[in-house]
């Protein structure tokens, strides 16, 4: 068992649930956050390997919570998901992605990507 510690936001408990299970049976340490808000709070009392942010959520969406983040800790690593677009993969997830990079995360993904593809790069990105 490795000790990386990841905080998982987003505001679908059910998404919450599943990934945090694929990757608790990782290894990985894993907090959750329902939101942006929340997200900010845990990461002024805590320190996390990796946060895996949502890009769509209500009152403060991935990228606004990132660069909050930032700003109480400048070194964090991020993996943005999103179902956005989902019906037209040109629509959101282009724009959404280009904004991810701009910030500096280090991967993006869609939720309905193979959960033990995004595993993978999560453990290239903490190794």
């Amino acid at each position: 068992m490795n000790n990386k510690k990841i905080l998982l936001v987003d505001d679908t408990p059910e998404i919450l649930e599943i990934v945090k299970i694929k990757l608790e049976q990782n290894g990985f340490m894993v907090d959750t956050a329902n939101n942006g808000k929340e997200a900010i709070e845990k990461i002024k009392f805590n320190n996390y390997d990796l946060i895996i942010l949502d890009v769509m959520m209500p009152e403060m969406d991935g990228i606004e919570t990132a660069l909050e983040i930032m700003k109480i800790n400048s070194n964090a690593k991020f993996i943005f998901f999103t179902n956005y677009g989902e019906d037209n993969p040109l629509i959101g997830k282009e724009i959404d992605e280009y904004y991810a990079k701009q910030i500096g995360a280090s991967a993006f993904f869609r939720k309905t990507d193979d959960l033990n593809k995004i595993i993978e790069k999560i453990n290239q990105l903490l190794s």
